[in-house]
């Protein structure tokens, strides 16, 4: 076979797809997008949840379907797809590891869906979700929050002693002295739900200046 006829075959190699195929191949990948948005949402553990890239996962999902449907009917596209997809460099760091594997997850239900492979996107996210629904089972009781506290002389006994009747688990994520001032960061998943009560009650302890509660939105009490 010449290179003049293999280059003829590529461009007249195309499959007709149905426009029934294209949409439920994109509801597909919605449905499976939105179950796997309600699992990042469920069994996030860190200190900053971020929706936007919970949502970005979504969209993921959605364009890679619509990518895998246009190379699907036609084998020059496709070659073409991969040459042009090779250029593309991703600058936005992953901070959470996990955050990798729902990455991942997206671009599996959008190669599955665009290659009409329901079966194996919907078992696959299935077990998925059901493997991180167990692996979150020690997750913190109540929301995570960061709770940060700034002052002279602080005492930290007091401190954690407060937080830990206010929840089951917490942890210090960071601790600053700069001269005379000090700056305390836990992670707590709190019970409480007046976070201005709590707030006013670490501040009232000797030494503290400043008492800071950030929840998942970027929210700041006290």
């Amino acid at each position: 076979m010449s290179k003049k006829e293999i280059f003829k075959y590529l461009i007249e190699s195309n499959s007709s797809i149905s426009i029934y195929q294209v949409v439920l191949a994109m509801l597909a990948a919605l449905v499976l997008g939105l179950f796997m948005y309600f699992m990042y949402k469920k069994t996030y553990s860190g200190v900053v949840y971020s929706k936007g890239f919970n949502q970005t996962l979504v969209l993921l999902a959605v364009i890679v379907t619509m990518v895998m449907t246009i190379i699907g009917g036609s084998l020059a596209l496709s070659l073409g797809m991969v040459g042009s997809l090779s250029v593309i460099r991703f600058r936005t760091a992953i901070k959470e590891p996990k955050d990798m594997a729902f990455l991942f997850w997206a671009i599996a239900i959008g190669l599955s869906c665009g290659a009409e492979m329901y079966v194996v996107a919907v078992v696959g996210s299935l077990v998925i979700g059901v493997v991180l629904l167990f692996f979150s089972r020690d997750a913190y009781d109540g929301n995570n929050y960061l709770i940060v506290v700034r002052g002279n002389g602080l005492d930290s006994e007091a401190i954690e002693k407060l937080i830990g009747e206010n929840t089951r688990k917490w942890r210090v994520r960071m601790q600053n002295a700069t001269g005379e001032h000090e700056e305390i960061t836990y992670e707590a998943g709190l019970k409480m739900n007046n976070l201005s009560q709590f707030a006013k009650a670490l501040k009232a302890i000797d030494g503290i200046e400043a008492v800071n509660v950030v929840t998942y939105t970027g929210e700041v009490v006290g």
